[in-house]
């Protein structure tokens, strides 16, 4: 099973973004350029994952946004946490729900709990 991820930086030019293959347990950076070619570096081992991590963050670009601004003008992550507090970011997207569908789905191929700081950002629930 494969599970693709963009990164916010993406634009028609340059996309970047991240393919988890878990049936073979590793996962593999990409770019695509003019949406023609696509650079894929190779395939890593994936980390022994402790929990699926969702959660609300600003766009890295915005400088002069409040945290509070999150709420509002934030963008939903979702990363791989792995020794205790290491990231690995698959995807940044607007659309919680689609979020909430790719996290259920890896949490449930690498057998791991879903912690959710996107819905309530001061409140964050482990799911099951």
């Amino acid at each position: 099973m494969l599970v693709k991820g963009k990164y916010p930086a993406s634009n028609f030019i340059l996309e970047e973004g991240i393919e988890v293959d878990l049936s073979a347990k590793c996962f593999s950076k990409f770019t695509f350029l003019f949406r023609l070619f696509k650079i894929r570096h190779t395939c890593k081992p994936l980390p022994k994952v402790d929990y699926v991590l969702l959660f609300k963050t600003l766009y890295y670009k915005c400088e002069s946004c409040r945290l509070d601004d999150a709420d509002k003008n934030g963008v939903i992550q979702l990363s791989l946490v792995y020794n205790k507090n290491r990231k690995l970011v698959i995807n940044v997207s607007d659309d919680l729900e689609y979020a909430k569908q790719q996290a259920r789905q890896l949490a449930g191929s690498l057998h791991v709990s879903i912690r959710d700081g996107a819905t309530d950002r001061r409140h964050p629930k482990w799911l099951v």
